[in-house]
Parts: C-alpha cells; sequence; structure tokens
C-alpha cells in the first residue's frame, strides 16, 4: 500500500470517511477464530477498511447480506490453469461465480512447451481480469532431463530470475527424484528460492520414511500427491503441509478428509484444498474449489473448518495472509455472500471492492476476443516422414509371442501399475490386444518435429477400435496416442498437428472428434461453453464408438505419460521406470518362436 492509501483506509476504518460499499447484515465466517459474527463489513476501495456493529454506518453502496454469511473468496492452493483448457479471461467465467478469486498457479505446462516467453504470455492475459494469479515458478523444465524432449529450459539462471518477479511466490513443484539424487541445479533452484523467503512447493508421490525426511529437510515445503491419509498424515507430522488434490483424474479427498474426521484432528492448519487439474466440465458439473468446501462438509467436516482450508490455509502458507484469506481490516476485499455454508451457494462476489457476480448474473464483461501471438498457436511440429510401423514395438527377431510391460491406468489416479502381458507378433511386430485391454500407446516428438518415438502397451483405456491423441501429455506434453491399431493412431496424430495441438478421436481413417486447443497446444482460445461442449462429444465418441470404460479418459491420456509418478511414465525416449527414473525396454522375454522358425 501507498502512503496515501494506508491514510485513507485509516480515515475509513475511523469513520472519518464513508465507505465506497458496505456489506451489511450479514454473518462473517471469522477464519481466524474458526467462529461466526453479526457485522457489518466497510469496504474503502479495494480493502476492508473496518468490521462495524450492524447497520451503524451509511454509505452510497450497500450489498444486502441479511440472512447470508460473509466468508473470503476462495483459493486453489496448487494448479496448472493449462488443464483447464482455459485462457485466464475464459476461465474467469467459470470460477467467479463460484466464489473462487484466487489462484496459485504452476504454468510448468506452457514452460515446457515455451519456456519464459509461455510464462510472460500466460501471465500477460490475467490483467483486468477479476481473479489473482500468483505464480509458482516452474522448477522442473525438462520435468526428466535425458529421458523426454521438451520444447525449453529453465535452469538456475532462468528460474532465480523468475523467483524476482513481483507475482512469483514460490518455487514450484519439485519432485523427490531430483532432490535425493542430489542434482546441482535443483538444489540451487531450491537455496536460491530459501534465499529470497519463498516458499519451496513438492512432489512427494509414493514416497515415506527417511527419503520424506530427506525432502522435507531439503526444503520441500508442501506435497499435493498425498492419496491416502495415512501418506497425509506422514507429512504433516513433519511440518510438511498437505493440499488436498480433488481434480478430474487425481480424487484423494475423500480418503484424506475422512482419515482426519476419524483421526479426530484438532489442528487443521497444514492442511489445503487444491485441484492441481480439473477439466471444464467437471468445473461446470460439481465446482471447482467451492467443490472441495461443499464435498468435506458433506462427509461431516464442520463448514468454518472447510472454509479455513480454503482461505486462511493457503494464504499463510504463501507468506500473504496480511493481503488476503480473511475478511479482515487491511486484507483486500475478495469476499463472497452465501445463502448456506453448507451448500455453499454463491449470491455475490466481490472481487478487489467491487461486485463482479450478482444474483446469478456475471456483471463482470470478460473480453469477446482475445489476442495472442502467432507463435504462441504455432507449437505442435510433427515429422512428415513418420509411418504407421513407426508406432509400433518390433519384436525380437524370429519371436512369435513375448511377455511385454504393460502400463496399468488407474481409474481417478495418477498413478501408473506396473503390469505385464503374454501379446502376439504379425509381421515382425508386437500387436495390441483389444479383447484384453490391451493397447498400443506411443509418445512422438512434437516440439522439434523429429522422428523420436517411444512406444508401450497400456491397460485401462478399454478400446475396442479406433485411436484418441492428445498434445497436452504431462510434463513434456509431446504428442501421445493410444489405439488398437497403427493407422488411425497415425491420422490421429496428424491430425492433433494440423490443428495446432489438442485432442481428437479416429475410427477406421476418420476423424470423428476433436478439441482444437492452439494455445501452445495446450488452451484453447474459446469461451467455456464451446470448450465443454466440444469435450463432452469427443468423452462420448470415446466411449460409444471406440469403446473406452473410462469416465474421462482424456484427461487420464494427459497423465498416463508423466515420468516423476510411479510405476511408469513414458515420452518420446521409451518407457520409464519412475522410481529408477530410467528407460526401460517393454520386451521382458521372447516366450515362442514364429511359425517356419523352428529347425531352421
Amino acid at each position: 500500500m501507498s502512503y496515501d492509501s494506508i491514510r485513507e483506509v485509516i480515515d475509513a476504518s475511523l469513520g472519518k470517511v464513508p465507505p465506497t460499499l458496505i456489506i451489511r447484515g450479514g454473518t462473517v465466517v471469522d477464519v481466524f477464530t474458526g467462529s461466526l459474527i453479526d457485522a457489518d463489513v466497510l469496504v474503502f476501495k479495494d480493502r476492508v477498511a473496518a468490521l462495524a456493529s450492524p447497520g451503524s454506518s451509511s454509505g452510497e453502496v450497500v450489498v444486502d447480506a441479511r440472512g447470508k454469511y460473509v466468508v473470503p473468496g476462495l483459493m486453489d492452493a496448487h494448479v496448472h490453469v493449462e488443464s483447464t483448457m482455459l485462457i485466464p479471461p475464459r476461465l474467469a467465467e467459470a470460477l467467479v461465480p463460484r466464489g473462487v478469486t484466487t489462484l496459485f498457479i504452476d504454468p510448468h505446462e506452457v514452460a515446457n512447451v515455451m519456456g519464459v516467453e509461455g510464462i510472460d504470455v500466460l501471465v500477460s492475459l490475467t490483467d483486468g481480469v477479476p481473479l489473482r494469479f500468483f505464480v509458482e515458478v516452474p522448477s522442473r523444465v525438462p520435468t526428466a532431463p535425458g529421458l523426454e524432449t521438451s520444447g525449453a529450459y529453465l535452469g538456475p539462471v532462468e528460474v532465480a530470475e523468475l523467483l524476482r518477479r513481483p507475482y512469483a511466490v514460490s518455487l514450484g513443484e519439485l519432485n523427490w527424484q531430483n532432490i535425493l539424487s542430489g542434482r546441482e541445479e535443483y538444489l540451487l533452484k531450491v537455496a536460491e528460492a530459501l534465499r529470497l523467503g519463498k516458499v519451496v512447493n513438492g512432489h512427494l508421490a509414493g514416497l515415506g520414511g527417511r527419503g520424506l525426511d530427506a525432502a522435507v529437510a531439503a526444503g520441500l515445503m508442501d506435497d499435493h500427491e498425498a492419496v491416502s491419509f495415512e501418506e497425509a498424515l506422514e507429512r504433516v507430522r513433519r511440518g510438511c503441509a498437505v493440499m488436498i488434490r480433488e481434480g478430474t483424474s487425481e480424487r484423494n479427498l475423500d480418503a484424506i478428509v475422512k482419515g482426519i474426521l476419524e483421526a479426530g484432528l484438532r489442528d487443521l492448519s497444514s492442511f489445503m484444498f487444491c485441484t492441481d487439474d480439473k477439466h471444464p466440465a467437471d468445473i461446470v458439473r460439481e465446482g471447482h474449489i467451492d467443490h472441495n468446501v461443499r464435498r468435506a462438509v458433506e462427509l461431516g467436516m464442520d463448514p468454518v473448518r472447510a472454509i479455513q482450508l480454503a482461505t486462511i490455509n493457503i494464504a499463510r502458507h504463501f507468506r500473504l495472509d496480511h493481503l488476503l484469506g480473511s475478511v479482515a481490516p487491511g486484507r483486500l476485499a475478495d469476499i463472497v455472500i452465501l445463502d448456506s455454508l453448507e451448500r455453499f451457494g454463491v449470491r455475490t462476489v466481490i472481487f478487489g471492492g467491487e461486485p463482479v457476480y450478482v444474483d446469478g448474473r456475471l456483471i463482470w464483461e470478460p473480453p469477446k476476443e482475445v489476442e495472442v501471438p502467432e507463435r504462441v498457436l504455432r507449437t505442435v511440429r510433427v515429422s512428415e516422414e513418420l509411418a504407421p510401423e513407426d508406432l509400433l514395438i518390433r519384436a525380437p527377431e524370429g519371436c512369435g509371442r513375448v511377455r511385454a510391460r504393460v502400463m496399468g491406468v488407474v481409474p481417478d489416479q495418477i498413478v501408473v501399475e506396473a503390469l505385464e502381458a503374454e501379446l502376439p507378433v504379425a509381421e515382425g511386430y508386437l500387436r495390441a490386444d483389444p479383447g484384453r485391454g490391451v493397447a498400443h500407446i506411443a509418445v512422438v516428438d512434437r516440439h522439434r518435429g523429429t522422428k523420436s518415438v517411444g512406444r508401450a502397451f497400456v491397460k485401462g483405456f478399454g478400446l475396442r477400435r479406433g485411436a484418441i491423441a492428445s498434445s497436452v501429455a504431462h510434463d513434456h506434453h509431446n504428442v501421445v496416442v493410444v489405439g488398437t491399431n497403427p493407422g488411425d493412431m497415425l491420422v490421429a496424430v496428424k491430425h492433433l498437428a494440423s490443428l495446432g495441438g489438442g485432442f481428437a478421436a479416429v475410427l477406421n481413417g476418420k476423424v470423428v472428434a476433436d478439441l482444437p486447443l492452439p494455445f501452445a497446444g495446450l488452451m484453447s482460445l474459446e469461451p467455456l461453453d464451446t470448450v465443454v461442449e466440444g469435450l463432452e462429444r469427443l468423452n462420448k465418441v470415446a466411449k460409444d464408438a471406440l469403446g473406452s470404460s473410462l469416465k474421462a479418459p482424456f484427461m487420464q491420456l494427459e497423465f498416463v505419460t508423466l515420468p516423476t509418478v510411479p510405476e511408469y511414465g513414458l515420452t518420446d525416449k521409451g518407457l520409464i521406470d519412475s522410481r529408477r527414473y530410467v528407460v526401460v525396454d517393454p520386451v521382458i522375454e521372447c516366450l515362442e518362436e514364429a511359425p517356419g522358425q523352428v529347425g531352421e
């Protein structure tokens, strides 16, 4: 705050000048004590000036909150906005009506495609948007050096530069493998963040015991990868905050909240809510962080405690509680008025002291068109020489049947099981077995347009025919394609290149549904409804025409490639054992010779 603004808010607090807005007659949720108080909220410009006795103040702009609850704007402690497929102005249309006013974003998806330039363009699109965006500076671009092709590199110098920018609040999620391996560049990034007084976000999937001790000792301060209460408790007991994640394909809230309630934990200050990755159709269907609050209450959590996990706990963790996370003097006036605490029914949203959503109507006007640099729209480059057989695994010479490693998809989770299967060989290549649920999967370089292709098998998508493909593939964001035959797979890959990125479904050599995502091959420029309709059409086609058994096959497709989550990931370099961080051969052994080989 400037000198003049401090003087002004003092005068407003003392009643020497009238407030610019009064929220009258409501019940304020006091997130500091966990209690409810009846008070008028006096706002001067963008700040809360005072909590006054009901009816004791007058002003020109009054919001009637009688019989309603006044709460801080909700926050998401960790989100990759790219996963919403909506650029910031379009995302605001979806989140403001749900009472979300602040996002802590880790833009390592766009950073893996375009580096610092991509982050700069994304942040520039937040100007004038009624959402606060704080950046968790990407720490791992690329995520798995030497094991993938990415579009950019953010080393210690680039990360240090980004950490000094006003919007930077932390060093973004850093996976434990990079820390415990002792790689110098990652330790330098952590050291610089700590020197600057920034939070260091962790990515501790599957880690426990002494390894967890070492990661926390090295400076990692939180984790959003806990999938059970036992994992969450182990982290919190070591002073590592837990972001309870409820996204589209990663749903951990029920298990952790149930555990918290059953254990009777009294201090929940180390817990907070995040979405990590959530598709727009799920935001429309069930909500965003407001859904996390409602679901926690449904499970038995006190509504005020649930709101604390979505507000003050997050603000304190990121050392911003002097600005955000509460309805209190001096804080930014990001305020939500509710009909019900239990249902979290949003009536009004105030952002920076200005109403932006009132009685079911968004009164903030998003821009009709958004201009972005042309280069951002041309990031998917696939080799013109790519052929169907390039997407298949060549069998060992003379082999007619093999035992192969298979990636096992776990519905609603991003972990991948290490499975095995016996697979046939035809014309010298290993073949999928759709009848047993085993499909081909390949990752194709899209950053440099080379013929670098990683190949494996996957079980769990349930495809009976055709192929689905995505240019969103964490974290390298090459093109990933799953299919029952290489012809359809290749059509899907090349179609995405022609779109500039997105999702596609192919059957019998024809594209039957797609969703263009031209912003770095990750996000749409279109409004929320258009994106949701396109995604729903794709999911329906994948289920009805191709036979997929998954609720959200394209979200699952995005994460099956991740090389940092147990047990397997897939990059253009091959199948990755994510515990050992090495490329492994999909073929385990030859089980029988090909016909005509015996005795030759």
